[in-house]
């Protein structure tokens, strides 16, 4: 397997401001609370559509709406807008969407002009109508006066030609295009040759019949008027590109054409007719709002018919210069709406709306089915999940679709129908960052992230592994630690400090994260921390090299028997040690020892350093003194917070600090924005301005601090990265919370001073 499933998509911030000029005008009412979609026929339990599309708007997801099909497959039944609790109206936001659509497709930028001015698309009407009025003025055949004779005005052979160099113009834009809007649609899906013959029909069927709009609403008039509208329209296209030379003849008598032709003059003068007296009295909710592209093509449509029958009468009266003249404003008024309107303008949905049911098929079919049985995922987790009220919590809360696209419900709902995909289901569930916001957040209480470990489970048993975490899974069995690092070098972060070989006369065995131990922004947290342990006379030892990874990563990997060998090891070297306390330097680490370390229950203690820290600065073992000015700003990392609920110990000691100035980022506490390192994210790789890290960061530059502090290895990782990557190292620095309290504890040699100042001083002094 070559990728977690991970989509990053840009994220563009213009997205809103382009589909609102196109006639968008409600998209920030939506609250995705699903009800356009239960309401919506064409909607299914694997298809949120039109929430989802709203989804991608609000979040500025351009790729990830280029890539979708769905907007083409609303017929604008309205039944989206009735019942929305905000007043939205999803169908008309679907509407300007196909706009966009249309204006992201074409290459030449043209339909991008025309929607969004009056001036360019009447001119470029105008421009082709002098072009063809002055073809016939310069290159005309004989005018004969004594009786029509159109063969000889209009020769049928120039006729001809001029139809093919306009069928292949249209053809070259439309198949242009219909080529980008392929690309856009299938991504990187592949999908053999055949697929795509076999699946033909479905283009076919849907050009001709307009099919699933018989499924979007009771009233099938809609559907039936359209469906007549295109006969009319495909029959005179037909005779007029295919027939021509029959179509157009001098003589009077009845020809096999004029029934046909009859036909398609009848329907859309009769039609287009009805279409203007609905929008104009504006009977159907769906008319509320017109833009001029939804107005001039049938403005066009009528005036080509009408011309057109005009020009039949007057040569059935016999009157050649009337025929003539009507002749080429007939065509002045149709080439420009076939050139103009047909590729550029709305009627362009004839082809994009077949198309995009055509490739979306064709990519459905292309996806493999799940290859995790959903009885083994019952059994790792239970049955819960089948409860899941569809209600969206998880995906609309989740950190990650703010960079990216992961949609949790969608996992939840395909393993509880036995439908799940490969790419959505197998592959899906490696994007997860365990941040543990959708299982505080779910109405239902289901265990979302258990539900992902246990996919993991079974990916992992059948060697699928994505190529990122396999590095990290070899390193913890080869190693110890996910970080390729030498077990007998898991102590020189400590080189040169006070760190002995833990004996049971020491109160805390300290557990160095493999990442403290191994990466260099995690060394300097685990030096400051171990300083103030010093300082404040807590007896602390490690076991060292004999210490293994707690088992974290193996086990929210899916590594269950690695894990289990991990928790094995290190249960056996705590009790035989004499271990009754463990102090973590990360909260990934105390959070496994409290949750997965069933031998060690009841018998030994574990707590994070924040913990221990908050409680000796409370009771004057430690005593910031020294002014740190700085304004500050805390990250709630995940496992501290979320998982474990430490909130308030971290805050309390960088309130302790003199000299420090505590900001609050908008997203805090049960709130906070993760940083994307937790699941396996630390090793997903970087995606320039697309982490959760530099989120967070833009977010902390946002407060004005200059520092943001946290209180996990992890974390600290994380959001240096995206320090770097953002290139804004001289306007914030990112510090573990130990290395602020240290700065501010005074060294041995300041102690006698302090002493001084603390003589007859109330205790509200040191503790501030």
């Amino acid at each position: 397997m070559k990728g977690s499933g991970l989509i990053h998509h840009r994220v563009d911030s213009e997205l809103y401001q382009e589909v609102a000029r196109l006639g968008g005008r409600d998209m920030e009412l939506c609250m995705q609370c699903a009800t356009c979609s239960a309401a919506c026929p064409l909607s299914s339990g694997m298809n949120t559509f039109p929430r989802k599309i709203y989804h991608y708007l609000q979040l500025g997801l351009r790729n990830k709406l280029l890539s979708a099909p769905e907007p083409w497959l609303c017929y604008y039944c309205g039944e989206c807008n009735k019942d929305c609790p905000r007043g939205a109206e999803p169908a008309e936001t679907m509407m300007a969407t196909r706009r966009w659509l249309t204006t992201q497709y074409d290459w030449t930028g043209l339909a991008k002009r025309f929607y969004l001015s009056d001036v360019w698309e009447i001119g470029a009407i105008v421009v082709v109508a002098v072009f063809i009025v002055t073809l016939f003025v310069l290159f005309h055949g004989p005018i004969i006066t004594d009786y029509v004779a159109v063969n000889s005005f209009a020769p049928v052979f120039w006729i001809e030609v001029g139809d093919l160099i306009m069928a292949a113009i249209l053809s070259a834009f439309l198949l242009s295009n219909a080529f980008r809007m392929y690309r856009f649609i299938m991504g990187d899906t592949i999908a053999p040759l055949t697929l795509y013959i076999r699946e033909a029909k479905t283009f076919v069927l849907h050009f001709a019949t307009q099919k699933r709009w018989r499924e979007c609403s009771e009233d099938r008039s809609r559907w039936f008027k359209h469906f007549i509208l295109v006969t009319g329209y495909m029959t005179m296209m037909t005779l007029v590109i295919g027939f021509i030379r029959w179509f157009q003849v001098d003589d009077s008598s009845w020809h096999f054409t004029s029934i046909f032709g009859y036909y398609a003059t009848a329907v859309l003068l009769i039609i287009t007719v009805e279409m203007f007296r609905s929008r104009r009295k504006k009977e159907e909710a769906i008319h509320r709002y017109s833009e001029l592209s939804d107005w001039l093509f049938l403005i066009l449509l009528f005036l080509t018919t009408l011309t057109g029958i005009l020009m039949h009468m007057v040569r059935l009266a016999g009157w050649p210069m009337g025929t003539y003249v009507m002749y080429v404003i007939h065509l002045a008024i149709a080439v420009p709406m076939l050139v103009i309107e047909v590729p550029f303008g709305k009627w362009s949905h004839l082809f994009y709306r077949p198309l995009a049911m055509f490739l979306a098929t064709v990519k459905e079919r292309a996806l493999k089915d799940s290859q995790v049985a959903v009885a083994d995922v019952v059994g790792a987790v239970g049955d819960t999940f089948m409860s899941c009220l569809q209600c969206g919590t998880c995906t609309s809360l989740c950190p990650l679709n703010q960079v990216a696209l992961f949609n949790p419900r969608q996992i939840l709902r395909q393993l509880s129908l036995d439908a799940g995909k490969v790419q959505t289901v197998d592959q899906a569930v490696w994007s997860c960052v365990t941040c543990n916001t959708c299982n505080i957040n779910c109405p239902r209480g289901i265990g979302i992230i258990d539900i992902m470990q246990a996919v993991r489970g079974r990916e992992i048993s059948n060697d699928r592994i994505p190529e990122h975490l396999q590095a990290p899974l070899d390193s913890l069995v080869d190693n110890g630690n996910p970080w390729g690092g030498a077990r007998t070098k898991r102590l020189d972060w400590a080189v040169g400090l006070d760190l002995p070989a833990f004996t049971s006369e020491h109160e805390y065995c300290l557990f160095s994260c493999c990442t403290t131990a191994y990466e260099p922004d995690g060394n300097k947290s685990g030096q400051a921390l171990l300083q103030l342990l010093e300082h404040a006379g807590i007896a602390c030892g490690s076991l060292g090299s004999q210490e293994s990874c707690c088992g974290d990563p193996a086990h929210i990997l899916g590594a269950d028997d690695l894990h289990t060998e991990f928790v094995r090891k290190n249960s056996e070297l705590f009790l035989r040690a004499g271990v009754k306390k463990i102090l973590t330097t990360s909260p990934h680490c105390l959070h496994t020892f409290k949750k997965r370390y069933a031998m060690l229950k009841g018998v030994v203690s574990t707590e994070h350093y924040v913990e221990l820290l908050d409680r000796l600065v409370a009771k004057d073992q430690l005593c910031p003194t020294q002014t740190v000015a700085s304004t500050v700003t805390y990250h709630d990392p995940c496992y501290l917070g979320r998982h474990n609920e430490i909130y308030e110990a971290p805050r309390r000691i960088l309130q302790s600090i003199p000299g420090v100035q505590l900001v609050e980022m908008a997203s805090n506490r049960e709130s906070s924005l993760c940083c994307g390192g937790g699941g396996g994210g630390a090793w997903q790789g970087t995606f320039p301005n697309q982490s959760l890290g530099i989120l967070r960061i833009k977010e902390a530059l946002n407060t004005g601090a200059e520092v943001i502090s946290t209180a996990c290895p992890y974390c600290l990782r994380m959001l240096n990265a995206a320090v770097k990557e953002l290139n804004v190292q001289n306007k914030l620095t990112v510090k573990d919370l130990a290395e602020l309290l240290w700065q501010s504890v005074p060294l041995k040699d300041e102690m006698d001073t302090v002493e001084y100042m603390r003589v007859g001083v109330d205790q509200e002094v040191c503790h501030v």
